[in-house]
């Protein structure tokens, strides 16, 4: 039996239950499609593979018998484990919740490494916690590993394109784990502070193409500094760091070196620094389209506050030319 013959069969069983759902028909009067609940359970989590959230979220209320099977931790572990890599599978299904050793440690204090500085800065007083008690020989160390308890987790998780059931307790865990990694973690560009944002240095402008509506436009400033962060929790794990940006005017100025920051409160931060020549290959190649640029990577070894900041001060040189729309984290292997 063939993957198409099986996605075509199921559709027409989702449209039966579609037209019944709209009319409000009673279950007998659907029972020529309930043929589907005499197949094993195995074969149904197969068969549901095929179905997008929204279809599994209207299958689960046709009947209290696809309903237990769907809110079940079982179905969520097996649709994790098919969608995603196995690393992320296995992280998230089990290795996340092995709480690690604990060993007391010494880690002598570190700078942030940032060429732009603010001492006091709350992003600044983080890097040196990330520096210090996140670099590669304090985490050997102590034998760090990523870590949250089920508890935690439940009291943490919050999502950016969803909202969290009420009673969370009632929900199955890996059902609230699949949604936090099928969650678009990303947060605009005119959310965060900007020094002199005033429409003549930086401005908050609409564009139709962005993923957010709204956007920063750099116009001609030479201190350049925005910082942020992200909404909710982010949950451990290794998340690869995307701006999306553009050239306003098919040209750019950036003097010196532009920092791109992003740190969490528990793990390892992210600098990365473009220069000018950066910037006018990007362009070169993408012209005054949007297009984004994988930055690096952070680790988080536990729940955490996420900041994050693009700064440029150094150079007291003119800056323009450029638009950010939005940054994200994608989780990744």
């Amino acid at each position: 039996m063939t993957s198409a013959y099986i996605s075509k069969k199921f559709r027409s069983f989702m449209s039966s239950i579609s037209r019944s759902t709209r009319n409000t028909v009673t279950t007998d009067e659907i029972s020529g499609v309930c043929w589907i609940l005499d197949l094993p359970p195995e074969i149904l989590q197969m068969i549901t593979d095929f179905l997008t959230v929204h279809d599994l979220i209207s299958l689960s209320r046709t009947c209290r018998e696809l309903h237990t099977l769907i809110n079940d931790d079982s179905y969520w572990i097996h649709r994790i484990h098919s969608e995603f890599p196995r690393p992320i599978a296995q992280l998230y299904t089990f290795d996340l919740f092995q709480e690690p050793e604990h060993i007391q440690t010494n880690d002598e204090p570190r700078p942030s490494g940032f060429n732009h500085v603010r001492d006091n800065g709350e992003i600044d007083l983080l890097a040196r916690n990330s520096a210090t008690h996140y670099n590669d020989e304090a985490i050997e160390r102590r034998h760090a590993k990523m870590y949250v308890s089920k508890e935690d987790f439940l009291s943490n998780v919050q999502y950016f394109q969803f909202t969290k059931p009420r009673e969370d307790l009632e929900v199955p865990l890996m059902k609230l784990i699949y949604f936090y990694l099928i969650d678009r973690k990303r947060r605009a560009a005119v959310n965060m502070d900007v020094i002199h944002l005033n429409n003549s240095y930086l401005a908050d402008s609409i564009d139709r193409d962005s993923l957010t509506g709204h956007i920063i436009q750099l116009r001609n400033v030479c201190w350049l500094e925005i910082t942020g962060r992200f909404e909710q929790n982010i949950m451990p794990g290794k998340y690869e760091v995307i701006w999306r940006m553009k050239s306003h005017s098919n040209n750019a100025l950036m003097w010196g070196e532009t920092e791109f920051i992003v740190v969490p409160s528990h793990g390892k931060m992210l600098i990365n620094r473009l220069r000018d020549s950066d910037f006018r290959n990007y362009i070169l190649e993408h012209s005054n389209r949007w297009f984004s640029i994988t930055m690096g990577q952070i680790i988080i070894y536990e729940p955490s506050l996420v900041l994050m900041g693009i700064r440029n001060w150094n150079d007291g040189s003119w800056k323009s030319g450029i638009s950010w729309d939005c940054i994200e984290l994608k989780l990744i292997p």
